[in-house]
């Protein structure tokens, strides 16, 4: 996947789960009530069960996904390399 699929389907996520419409790529997610360690362990999974991708656990903190554009990053560094 490229930057802009995984960027694609990430906000559909994110806005689901945070109810709200209004996210951006550069939102600051912590300002969503939704927002939570919960949300962003649900974060870890879907995002290792949809992009292939095994989340290292230097990447398990909040300061991590703070917004969309980190989270795609995250993604991209996270890649396994087949």
């Amino acid at each position: 996947m490229n930057r802009e699929e995984i960027k694609v389907k990430l906000l559909e996520y994110i806005k689901e789960k945070l109810e709200a419409d209004d996210i951006t790529e550069t939102s600051k997610l912590e300002f969503y009530d939704e927002f939570s360690s919960i949300f962003v362990v649900e974060l870890i999974l879907f995002i290792e069960e949809n992009f292939d991708v095994e989340v290292s656990y230097e990447d398990y903190s909040l300061d991590k996904y703070s917004d969309v554009s980190s989270i795609v990053d995250l993604v991209i560094r996270n890649e396994r390399k087949d």
